[in-house]
Order: C-alpha cells, then structure tokens, then sequence
C-alpha cells in the first residue's frame, strides 16, 4: 500500500482519494503502481510496455491514453506536472513523495491483468469498405525523422454569428494544405478534434502526440470580415518560432489559410516548399457560399445515418449549383451517394451507384489533383468488384495527400478486399500511426486483425483485437470483437476459448448465424476466399450453422 498526498494506492483494491474510490481502468491502475514502485528513476517507454504489455508491440497512442487516464484521476497535467514527469525522449517519472504503508516493492501485481477488459468490437466484413483507408508500398516513405507537426483545433473568437463549423472547417483545411507537403508529416485532423472537449494546453496536446511542432490559432468572424491569427511552436523549446495575425474579407479567407500554411512550412523546409507553393495557392471556388455549403456537408457526411447522409448531400447539391467548376463538391456529392448505397438507404440503387461514380468522375476532370475525388472513385469501384481501378485512383489519392490516414486506411482494406493481405498490413499500420486518436480506430484495429488473420499470424491478430477491445462504442463492435477473437483462437487450437468468445458474442446477438453472415456477404464483390476461411474458421469455433 502506498500513499501520496490524498491518495492511497492498494494493488489489490485500486486507488482511493480522501477514503473514496477513483475510477482508473485496469492498465492504468497497474502503470500507476508501477511508475510508484519505479520512482527513484525514469522509467523508459520500453520498460512500460515490456512490463504492462509484455513486451508485444503497441501504438505511441495506448500509452498515452494510459498515461493520461492516470494523469487524470490524479489530477495531473503534463505542463504542471505534480505526480507524472515526462521527460521528453527519455520516459516518465513519479515525482510525488510517498509513504510506503507496507507494499513491497517489487513487481505490480499481476492480479491487475486479470480484471475484466472493457468489451471491443468491430464490424462484418462487409462493414469495412465504408470506413477504411490506406496505400501500398509506398508507406516508407513518410519516415519518422521527418518534422513532425500537429494543428490543434482553432479557437472561436467571434459572436454569436460565428458558427463552430467555420472555424471547424478553417482548421481542417489548414491541415489539409500542410499534408500535401509529403516532406512533412502531419497529424490528422481526426485526432486532432478528438481532443476538443478535453482542457489541454496545445503544449500538452503535441507532447502526448510525441511531435515537434505544434501550430495553434483563432479565429474571428464579423460580418463579411474575418481575422485570424496563427503561431507556431517548437514543443520542446517551448518558444515561438513564427506568429501572425491576418485581416480578410470572408471572399479572401482562402488566400489567408495559404499565406499560414506557406509561413508555417517555409520554416521548416524552405528549400522544398517552393516548389509545391503554386499548387498550395490555388483556391478551391470564388464562391463564399458555395465554400459554406460545402463546410457544413462534409460535417455531415462523418455522420452514420441517413439524414445526415441525404443532408450532406444537399448540401453538396447546393455547392455545386452555386460554382458548377467546384470539385471538392464533387467529391462530397460522391461521398453521400455512396453511402447511402452500401447502408441500402435508397430505393434505387444502381441509380444512386451510377450518380455516385459520375459525381467523382467529375470532380477527377475538374480537378485531378484533389485526393478525396480520388478517394471517393476507389471507394465506388471497390463495390462494383472493380479491384483495379478501386486500387489505382486510391494509390493516387495517397500520392496527392499522404498525410491523410482515412485514405491510407480505405485503399489498405480495399487490398484486404481482394487478399492482398501482404501489401494491406502496412497501410493498416501507418493509418494508425498518422491518426492514433482517429474514431474510426476501432475500425483500424478490426481491419488490421482480420487482415493478420488471413495472412496466418494469429497471436498478433489477438493483439490487434485486444486493442480493439478497450475502443468498442457499440454492440455491434463487441459482437465483431468476440467474432475476430473466436476465428484466431479457433486456428491456433484453443477451442475452449473460442467457444467462449462466441457464446460472448451470442450473448449480445442471439440471431448470429453462418448462414445469416453467408447472406450479409452475397451482395459484396470482396474476394471469395476471404469469405470462406472467415466463415469456416468461426463455424469450427462454434458459431451456428
């Protein structure tokens, strides 16, 4: 038992404050002993997996997460850090006096490892086309040793009329302009905005991301005007590096986003930026509110469901009525289509799946540089059972933008698609590297299992589902979870697992069924055989025919 400052800490009871319980999940409570039991020094990132995780491989992320979920229950901050200390390149250090109230020091308890996992989950197979993206083998080439570079999510400075989506969009798009520099790498915009409702400093957010840079900024809308400033920031000097401030007209907020963009990257690689700075410069529409309309349908399109889908799409339709030349319009309108085709939402389906081709068809001849067109066109081919062209215009969208983890995750499923396992796996990876906050990284996870599980490496594909098992969001998820920890256990001979993991499964969906699955697949185009050793491997386990 140990105790520091109001806290006592009892492996075989967990953590209290002041004699009440504090909620700490399993993992976090078993690295909180043993940062306690470690204090004297600074205890490495390596010597936490190797004792937490055994040694097994695992994303910058979950340790951070665990490392922030302790902070958290203490009260504690990176930037004022009263219990934790990082040490930037270094590890972690408990810098809190504590009395050792008759613990030995030691090992933590392994009594830790055995509490209850929070339940994960993931899709069927076919699920995957919707939310997956990734590239081939050009994955070396973003290396770590890169200037790494996060944006965290602008603040909303103006009144009432200023709408978050704005600044949103603001934001997002300054991200979209720093990834096409492939010289850079950039964090996604999707793990950037998960960390909005949380009270961390940028400086806080960057050293948990483990970059170098941070850019931060705001923004002011009045009327047709519009202010915005920008400062970038060097994480580890924790000095500012450049800063500005920028007066628009709402019609020039796209030459401000370029005039950031351009200084941000000019520091830090002059020499190369200036060969990409015309294509950087070019503005997506003239149109204010093609560009609104636009702005508030992509928020949309993240959306799941079907109104949002069919709003997204309006909004798409009303951009493109405003500047009939705007491509990311396109693009959109392509994106909503084809959802609402593979979730069925429509009462004529090749008609929605034909309107959704031409879409990115068009946003292709209107702009042949614009990744999510790309993106959009792969995503469509991968339902027509097309694996070429799905491939081809997918690679293409990573080569225009290979900083965006949702492509790099789509085009590494779409190999999956059609078992092309060995040339998936990386692009798995690497999505999850560049987006380790992403919400769709319980998809990654599921993706990642089931792609090792079809190359035959069934140990790591536990792995992965371990990881997915601590993001689950829903039923569905935690039904696909014990289903892709039933397949892998089955294979490697551990039957009485297996059987359990698909009464776990049945337990939460009593109608789960081979043969219900075989019908879920009919329609899909992806590569027989991935259907058939999926659905025999969970038959051997258990599941009913």
């Amino acid at each position: 038992m140990y105790e520091f400052r109001e806290f006592t800490l009892d492996p075989a009871i967990g953590l209290t404050r002041n004699g009440a319980p504090v909620a700490l999940e399993p993992q976090a409570l078993q690295l909180l002993e043993y940062l306690v039991l470690n204090r004297h020094r600074v205890v490495s990132k390596q010597d936490i997996v190797d004792e937490i995780w055994g040694g097994n491989a695992i994303t910058d992320a979950t340790l951070n997460t665990r490392i922030r979920s302790v902070r958290r229950a203490l009260g504690d901050s990176a930037a004022a850090a009263s219990f934790i200390k990082t040490f930037p390149k270094r590890g972690f250090q408990f810098v809190a006096p504590v009395k050792d109230a008759g613990t030995k020091a030691g090992r933590p308890r392994r009594a830790l490892e055995r509490w209850p996992l929070v339940a994960g989950a993931a899709a069927t197979v076919t699920l995957l086309a919707l939310l997956v993206f990734a590239f081939g083998n050009r994955a070396s080439e973003l290396e770590t040793e890169k200037p790494s570079l996060a944006v965290v999510q602008f603040d909303n400075l103006g009144d009432e009329h200023t709408l978050r989506y704005f600044v949103d969009g603001m934001t997002d798009d300054l991200i979209a302009h720093l990834s096409r520099n492939r010289e850079l790498f950039v964090v996604s915009s999707a793990t950037m905005f998960s960390y909005a409702d949380e009270q961390a400093t940028p400086i806080e957010i960057a050293r948990d991301l483990g970059v170098s840079y941070v850019v931060r900024g705001s923004v002011r809308r009045s009327g047709d005007q519009v202010r915005v400033s920008g400062e970038l920031i060097d994480v580890q000097e924790g000095e500012t590096i450049w800063a500005e401030v920028f007066d628009r007209s709402l019609t020039d907020v796209f030459g401000v986003q370029d005039e950031i963009s351009q200084a941000i990257a000019g520091q830090l690689l002059p020499e190369i930026y200036q060969s990409d700075i015309a294509r950087i410069r070019e503005k997506p529409t003239e149109d204010f509110d093609a560009w609104d309309f636009y702005l508030r349908g992509r928020a949309l399109q993240t959306v799941f469901s079907k109104d949002a889908q069919y709003e997204a799409l309006g909004f798409a339709q009303d951009a493109i009525s405003r500047d009939p030349q705007f491509a990311a319009a396109y693009s959109l309108k392509a994106r909503a289509l084809g959802t609402i085709f593979f979730f069925q939402w429509s009462d004529t389906p090749q008609d929605t799946l034909v309107s959704a081709t031409e879409a990115a068809t068009r946003a292709i001849e209107l702009d042949n540089d614009d990744a999510q067109a790309h993106a959009a066109l792969g995503y469509i081919h991968r339902f027509t059972g097309k694996a070429d062209l799905a491939i081809a215009n997918l690679e293409r969208a990573v080569v225009l933008n290979p900083n965006d983890a949702r492509i790099r995750l789509e085009l590494g499923h779409t190999y999956d698609w059609f078992r092309m396992q060995e040339r998936a796996l990386p692009q798995i990876n690497m999505a999850i590297k560049l987006s380790p906050r992403d919400p769709l990284l319980q998809n990654m996870y599921f993706y990642k299992g089931h792609i090792l599980f079809h190359l035959g490496r069934y140990e790591d594909a536990l792995g992965a589902a371990r990881e997915l098992g601590a993001l689950a969001t829903s039923n569905a998820w935690r039904v696909f979870y014990h289903l892709l920890r039933a397949a892998n256990l089955t294979e490697l001979d551990r039957h009485k697992e297996a059987q359990d993991a698909i009464k776990d499964a049945l337990f939460i969906n009593p109608n789960l069924s081979v043969s219900a699955m075989q019908r879920q697949f009919a329609g899909s185009k992806n590569d027989p055989e991935n259907r058939r050793i999926w659905l025999s491997s969970l038959k051997n386990a258990g599941l009913p025919e």
